[in-house]
């Protein structure tokens, strides 16, 4: 009967690290699904922080320094706002300048919405593989906790 109940006792100390280790699963499980949900909320408003920055950070037309005797013109080029009378004052060649910025602005913007459509790709591509192994880690967890139980009357 000594033997049996030493065995009894491991049995219970082995059952009580394993709900333990359920236990800290499901709570490691719950504190990522929070930071994970904290994370999606604050992506949008970092997103809109981040092209901001970009935005104000991008340097000056280089069209800028080719007409320094119009600063207004320069200004309307970064808002990317000109008025035809500014056109209209101005001469053919400086017409075509304005017209080659613009061409070589469309091709690296043009460029760089291309790169930025791989990274969304392969963010994608990431995050489908994630929720994947989330999913079958739910499933695991949910068969471990019902396993767990079906255990526990039976003892």
């Amino acid at each position: 009967s000594k033997q049996s109940s030493s065995y009894s006792d491991r049995d219970t100390t082995e059952e009580e690290s394993e709900s333990l280790d359920d236990m800290d699963f499901l709570t490691r499980q719950k504190k990522l699904q929070a930071e994970a949900k904290m994370a999606l909320a604050m992506a949008k408003p970092m997103a809109k922080m981040q092209v901001e920055v970009e935005k104000q950070n991008r340097k000056k037309s280089p069209v800028a320094d080719l007409l320094p005797h119009m600063p207004h013109i320069s200004e309307c080029l970064m808002k990317r706002s000109l008025k035809p009378t500014d056109l209209r004052d101005m001469t053919i060649g400086q017409l075509q300048v304005i017209v080659n910025d613009l061409h070589s602005q469309i091709e690296s913007l043009n460029e760089e919405l291309v790169q930025l459509l791989l990274i969304r790709d392969e963010l994608h591509t990431e995050q489908d593989a994630m929720l994947v192994d989330i999913e079958d880690l739910t499933r695991h967890a949910e068969s471990q906790q019902k396993h767990m139980a079906e255990k526990m009357p039976a003892k």
